[in-house]
């Protein structure tokens, strides 16, 4: 697998994102494009995508942990 660092997308077209929870807890999710439009699109509450830079921010100022990464695939609704 091949990590493109300047798009922030892997060679199979997965996406890294940072997000905050309700918590204010940062999660590392890895998914396809269509999963995280699925997501911000449906009724559920959207997620609350963070850049790197604000999310090593939050680290430092507020002793926050990041938890693993975790993979986010979801189907669409069709």
């Amino acid at each position: 697998m091949i990590f493109y660092e300047w798009k922030n997308i892997y060679s199979d077209d997965n996406i890294k994102n940072y997000v905050v929870t309700d918590n204010n807890n940062i999660v590392v999710l890895n998914g396809n494009r269509d999963s995280f439009r699925c997501r911000q699109r449906n009724t559920d509450k959207p997620l609350k995508l963070i850049s790197y830079k604000y999310m090593m921010k939050m680290v430092k100022r507020n002793n926050k942990r990041v938890y693993g990464e975790f993979n986010f695939n979801t189907m669409s609704r069709l």
